[in-house]
């Protein structure tokens, strides 16, 4: 099966990077999504890391990630249901 779309790990991680610093957090969800299933799991696997690290944050704290455990459905019920 080939995807006419392929493109090399760096330059996914690259858009991805660009991509995802000003958007709001339920397109970032959406790209995230299209991203998982647009793309062959090879490529995915180049990004995996930066890509836990900017949901989640880093392990020594200096990167907050997307602040997912801050989330309250009273506060933010939009993007937490997202």
């Amino acid at each position: 099966m080939a995807f006419p779309h392929l493109q090399q790990p760096s330059f996914l991680l690259a858009s991805l990077k660009a991509d995802s610093i000003n958007k709001p957090f339920a397109q970032r969800c959406q790209d995230l999504v299209k991203v998982i299933e647009d793309f062959p799991a090879k490529e995915l696997h180049a990004v995996f890391p930066w890509l836990v690290e900017s949901i989640f944050g880093s392990l020594d704290g200096v990167l907050v990630g997307w602040n997912l455990r801050c989330l309250q459905g009273r506060v933010n019920p939009v993007e937490y249901s997202t």
